[in-house]
């Protein structure tokens, strides 16, 4: 069931939010004993926090549509007295004594934490392999163990395995977007911004984004709403009638298996059938960008070089091998770098806005490739890294050019799910979730 469905039992006195915690939690326990998918429960406090949550219900005092639904929290998002480790051995037995912002906010809405999700250090990886912690497999193939997605990786999975309703997570490169995709789930990537950083431990301070992975628009769109304290969309009648619709061929095309690519048509054909107006064509944009974190390197590895580089050389080995050189490799880039970067990405999103003007949506395939298999990965650290850049190659798209983004199901090919991302200017969270509510009732015939 999706999170307003269970609020809306809770909100009845069909469910009593104890009662749905427990079973949360028995599940958990059953499911997931190696704790690949959540490094730590936190079930004193659900169990707390869902006894206030069902005193509320009884007496007609809810706190909003979820107040009593349990949720899962990736492990970068502090939590007062509970052990707060990022993936990584950096910060092993660290324990704030504060909530994150974006927690508090939830809180006070009523709904009631589950526990902390899996991650790669410092959420540094787009596949969500983790060595220290295990990685927990993808749920769409039981034979061989493919990678989840990263960063958020438990995150996903607690939602795909219905270990929760829904979770929240951080995108900075795609680690919403990417395991939401490889999982069939929802996410969204709300504009740098949007939802309060503090609390979260960092990776990219210009480029972390915090977003729910859900079951569904209308999940994502009341969890925004918490988050944020913003408003939340009004999704009722929305519809792709007259709807412009640019299906990017820049970096798209190139980098995509041409079955996943098959498959988007497939879910655009769709989108037409529901009236919208679909064209492709490149976004120059998109290869500038590209090009500029090539030769300039990437706001990610400079920001995390900057913050933890000195902390990695003093302690060698508390990070992932493959990460740790990613990291300290933008030592190599100079302050000039550094300047043009960013004065570039501040160019290339102006630049953008004005190519894709005519447009209420640029579309294309969440991921270009299905999930690899976690055991060559650990085997080769070549073979890690090609997947870690491919797993990022179009998702962080959104990121560079500061826009906001969804990824929907769109079906499956050979037996896995496949994304379809929705991407949309900056701040424009409440148009992106309409036009994503009626692209997700128009793809339900792939999806069913």
């Amino acid at each position: 069931m999706t999170a307003l469905e269970l609020g809306h039992l809770i909100g009845d006195g069909s469910i009593d939010p104890i009662e749905l915690a427990q079973y949360f939690l028995d599940r958990i326990k059953v499911m997931d004993p190696e704790r690949r998918i959540y490094v730590r429960l936190t079930e004193g406090r659900a169990l707390n926090e869902a006894h206030a949550a069902s005193i509320r219900a009884k007496n007609g005092a809810r706190l909003s549509p979820l107040d009593g639904v349990p949720i899962s929290w990736k492990d970068l998002f502090d939590t007062a007295g509970i052990a707060t480790e990022a993936g990584t051995r950096l910060y092993e037995g660290r324990t704030p004594t504060t909530d994150a912002e974006c927690l508090t906010r939830a809180a006070r809405a009523g709904l009631v934490c589950l526990g902390k999700t899996n991650m790669p250090d410092i959420a540094f990886s787009g596949i969500g392999v983790n060595p220290w912690t295990g990685t927990g497999p993808n749920p769409f193939d039981r034979e061989t163990e493919r990678v989840p997605g990263g960063s958020s990786a438990g995150a996903a999975l607690s939602v795909a395995e219905g270990l929760a309703p829904a979770a929240i997570g951080s995108d900075t490169a795609g680690s919403v977007r990417i395991p939401a995709a490889w999982c069939g789930i929802t996410g969204l990537k709300t504009t740098h911004g949007q939802v309060s950083l503090e609390g979260a431990v960092p990776l990219s301070y210009s480029q972390d984004t915090i977003g729910p992975l859900t079951r569904d628009i209308a999940d994502a769109n009341i969890l925004y709403s918490i988050l944020s304290g913003r408003p939340a969309a009004d999704l009722a009648g929305a519809s792709l009638k007259g709807v412009r619709i640019l299906r990017a061929t820049s970096q798209f095309d190139n980098l995509t298996d041409p079955a996943i690519t098959k498959q988007v048509r497939k879910g655009l054909a769709l989108l037409e059938a529901a009236g919208a107006e679909v064209t492709e064509g490149p976004v120059q944009a998109f290869d500038d960008v590209v090009a500029l974190t090539a030769k300039h390197g990437s706001p990610a590895a400079i920001e995390a070089c900057m913050m933890y580089g000195d902390q990695i050389r003093a302690n060698r080995g508390c990070m992932y091998t493959p990460i740790e050189e990613r990291i300290l490799a933008a030592d190599n880039f100079t302050a000039v770098d550094a300047a043009a970067l960013y004065r570039g990405m501040e160019t290339l999103t102006a630049e953008y806005l004005v190519q894709t003007s005519g447009y209420d949506l640029v579309v294309g395939p969440t991921q270009p490739e299905h999930p690899p298999a976690i055991a060559p990965l650990l085997e080769s650290v070549d073979t890690y890294l090609q997947a870690t850049m491919m797993s990022i190659s179009l998702t962080r798209l959104a990121n560079l050019l500061r826009l906001c983004a969804t990824t929907l199901p769109c079906g499956q090919e050979s037996g896995l799910p496949v994304g379809l991302m929705l991407m949309a200017p900056g701040d424009a969270e409440g148009k992106l979730l309409r036009l994503s509510s009626a692209a997700e009732i128009a793809l339900k015939p792939l999806n069913a």
